[in-house]
């Protein structure tokens, strides 16, 4: 299947790592011009990830430094990778976590920094982006979420929350823009094997009173592939998503989980 994505302009967030390196490694196999970006506490980090993707598809991509809960920063993130690469044809959103915890153990600041990090951050980046994508007569919008937004998670209240604003965003935003050529759709991970799960399962294991290596064994015990997913499985997901291979499906959350979501 042909994706056309050859020199097409891809903007990748937060993906000096996990999921996001993921997807911008993969833009980069299929011939986009990628922008990868991150928090500038993690330059190191995304310098390495510009090298990583060079030499593993020979075509290196751009990196910017940009703090998402900054409206300024975001518009000169996109400033910048219109000025660099030209137009933005796709925009895959993404963002660290936020804290796990139950209800009683977050005031109104956890709450807000949530509100910043995993949706207004989505918001004002799709909002950069829109004239871009006009120009070109249309384009690709990803939000990337969690499996929670079709079954919550246990002590991630605010991801949870903040997860289900993305899905009721994208849902209003692929009517709005379907008449601009631009497709709107939403992708969660299940257990993918990144930094995040690792940490997540420490904390899991330490209130079960085990080692993370048997949470572990003990958890793979009820996903049906007895396997966590990778980085390039859902890196696969959004570029058939992003790609000219797609040109109907919108507005919809798709979860890559192998099949460990009981919800429809």
């Amino acid at each position: 299947m042909e994706f056309g994505l050859k020199d097409k302009v891809v903007l990748c967030m937060a993906s000096a790592a996990g999921l996001g390196k993921g997807i911008a490694m993969e833009m980069a196999r299929e011939g986009a011009k990628v922008m990868i970006c991150t928090a500038a506490a993690f330059e190191d980090q995304l310098r390495a990830a510009q090298d990583e993707i060079e030499k593993e598809t020979g075509n290196r991509p751009e990196a910017y430094l940009c703090d998402v809960n900054k409206a300024e920063d975001i518009q000169q993130l996109v400033n910048y990778t219109v000025e660099k690469l030209g137009d933005i044809y796709a925009l895959v959103n993404m963002c660290p976590g936020p804290k796990p915890g139950p209800f009683d153990s977050f005031d109104d600041d956890a709450w807000e920094g949530a509100f910043n990090l995993c949706l207004l951050s989505y918001i004002r980046t799709i909002r950069a982006c829109l004239p871009s994508m006009r120009r070109l007569g249309g384009g690709r919008i990803v939000n990337s979420t969690s499996s929670s937004v079709k079954d919550c998670l246990d002590n991630l209240i605010l991801s949870n929350t903040m997860r289900m604003g993305v899905v009721g965003m994208s849902k209003t935003l692929a009517k709005e823009l379907g008449k601009d050529n631009i497709l709107v759709n939403v992708i969660g991970p299940g257990r993918i094997g990144t930094a995040r799960i690792t940490n997540l399962n420490a904390i899991r294991a330490e209130k079960a009173g085990i080692s993370v290596a048997d949470y572990e064994k003990e958890d793979l015990k009820s996903f049906p592939m007895g396997r966590y997913g990778n980085t390039d499985e859902y890196g696969r997901l959004a570029a058939f998503l992003c790609s000219e291979a797609n040109t109907y499906i919108s507005g919809q959350t798709i979860l890559l989980d192998g099949a460990m979501t009981g919800a429809y």
